[in-house]
């Protein structure tokens, strides 16, 4: 599993979309309401949120996050 920060939530009429930059790398993953093993995980969304998920490319976005959750020492700030 990759771990990364939340860099950007769009919501929009119910749907959800953004950008993960994986730690240690300067690519980003898109995500949305699909990348997400459990619901409560996309009401929880938001930028500068750590998460865990799997990568798989993308033709249009380049990467994708799958299997999204929230990282389980979420509430460390990150950076410390």
């Amino acid at each position: 599993m990759t771990r990364g920060t939340i860099t950007k939530v769009v919501k929009t009429h119910g749907s959800l979309w953004g950008f993960i930059q994986p730690q240690g790398s300067s690519r980003r993953a898109f995500f949305n309401a699909a990348s997400f093993d459990e619901a409560d995980g996309f009401d929880d969304a938001e930028e500068g949120l750590l998460v865990e998920f799997d990568e798989e490319k993308d033709p249009v976005n380049g990467f994708r996050a799958m299997h999204l959750a929230i990282a389980r020492d979420a509430s460390t700030p990150v950076g410390s």
